[in-house]
């Protein structure tokens, strides 16, 4: 029976009453605990359970390990006792799970594909892995339901479809399935509206990072847009915190109740906990590149916003790389990533030495991009978004 406009489906009414609840059950189990630490909330790729550790957490093991390097034990104390210094599971589950879900695939995303191939929505092949077409299916699903449009795995969305029973609209029109890989948030009209902005605005600094480091301005451009939306969106917690959670997180028993609906089996969660040290000693060298650049600037390193990994400033350097490839765009003695005259110059220097070199080919920008952010999705989007804005520089644009 097709509901009237604003009417919800019977079925997203049972949907929505397995949804809440999961959530109270989740709600009281939580009220259970008290960790010594508090733990933020977690929000992987594709969070397959509570990524919070049943156990009290204590950063005691980060900063022994801190003070060993050389570190002063009463600074190191000292930002560590700071309330805002709380153990984040999220960077490593999002990691390991991404990591785990392409070496794998995932029960749960297998157990929501098929579901999804049931009522209709999915009639691709089933194979654990979240990508374009199974997002598809699950915001379809939702769409029809009147459910929240949000294209993430979890137990509740399963429940959900599970209890669930009418079939997909027959005149549900599918997706093709070879299409472009890009990120569609970052080229809706508004996003490429602060693109063009951004171009306009910073026409003097485009053209000296142009010719310094070959760099074209629009493509400059189209990675400050997906990065941080032109240095509108920095990050939503310190970089130091989700770097010091991944760093503890190198102890797998943290994080393992994340992949308690998987239950892989000894060898596979025998990769998982060496895959775990291998990221969390990577996110040590990155903690501690970013101390040592939070002191060069003078700055709070939790005044410092960063990417769920830790990447900062309008640019999004890794904090290794901020030590050795930041610039000073402004002249003013120091190269501040969250600068935008630095972090442009920054780009320049670092896409330059990726290959850049001054050939602006597609295919070499292509390659140097690809040095910036290991995704073809990454430059596929930049690319586009450059292109709009070489298409649509507006009148203040440099070579206007």
């Amino acid at each position: 029976m097709t509901p009237k406009p604003g009417q919800r489906r019977p079925e997203a009414i049972l949907a929505m009453a397995v949804l809440t609840l999961c959530l109270l059950a989740a709600t009281t189990a939580s009220a259970q605990t008290a960790p010594v630490v508090p733990v933020a909330t977690a929000a992987p790729v594709v969070p397959v359970a509570s990524a919070a550790p049943a156990a009290p957490v204590s950063f005691e093991p980060l900063i022994r390990r801190l003070t060993d390097s050389g570190r002063p034990e009463a600074t190191v104390r000292a930002l560590f006792a700071r309330p805002e210094m709380v153990f984040d599971p999220e960077p490593m589950t999002t990691k390991l799970t991404e990591l785990y879900m392409a070496r794998h695939g995932l029960r749960l995303v297998t157990d929501i594909q098929t579901r999804l191939k049931e009522l209709g929505y999915h009639p691709w092949p089933v194979d654990g892995r979240l990508k374009r077409l199974t997002k598809w299916s699950i915001r379809a699903w939702q769409r029809e339901t009147g459910l929240p449009e949000r294209a993430v795995a979890t137990p509740e969305l399963l429940a959900a479809l599970r209890a669930a029973t009418a079939k997909a609209p027959p005149d549900l029109t599918f997706p093709p399935i070879e299409a472009p890989s890009v990120y569609d948030s970052a080229l809706t009209p508004e996003r490429l509206a602060e693109a063009r902005e951004f171009y306009a605005a910073n026409r003097a600094i485009l053209a000296r990072v142009l010719a310094r480091y070959g760099l074209p301005g629009e493509v400059a451009v189209g990675v400050s847009a997906v990065e941080t939306r032109c240095g509108r969106f920095l990050g939503d917690k310190p970089a130091v915190v989700s770097l010091a959670g991944m760093a503890l997180a190198r102890d797998y028993a943290l994080v393992a109740q994340t992949f308690a609906y998987e239950n892989p089996s000894p060898e596979r969660a025998a990769w998982l906990a060496q895959t775990a040290r291998e990221r969390g000693d990577w996110a040590f060298r990155e903690l501690t590149a970013l101390l040592d650049y939070a002191a060069r600037l003078g700055r709070d390193p939790l005044a410092m916003p960063g990417s769920v990994y830790g990447a900062i400033g309008v640019s999004q350097f890794m904090p290794t790389n901020a030590l050795t490839l930041a610039r000073d765009g402004d002249g003013d003695g120091v190269a501040d990533l969250f600068n935008v005259d630095d972090a442009l110059e920054s780009m320049g220097n670092f896409l330059q030495k990726a290959g850049v070199g001054g050939q602006t080919s597609e295919a070499n920008l292509r390659e140097a991009l690809f040095r910036y952010n290991r995704s073809r999705t990454y430059v596929n989007t930049v690319m586009a978004v450059a292109a709009h804005v070489r298409e649509n520089p507006g009148p203040d644009a440099p070579g206007q």
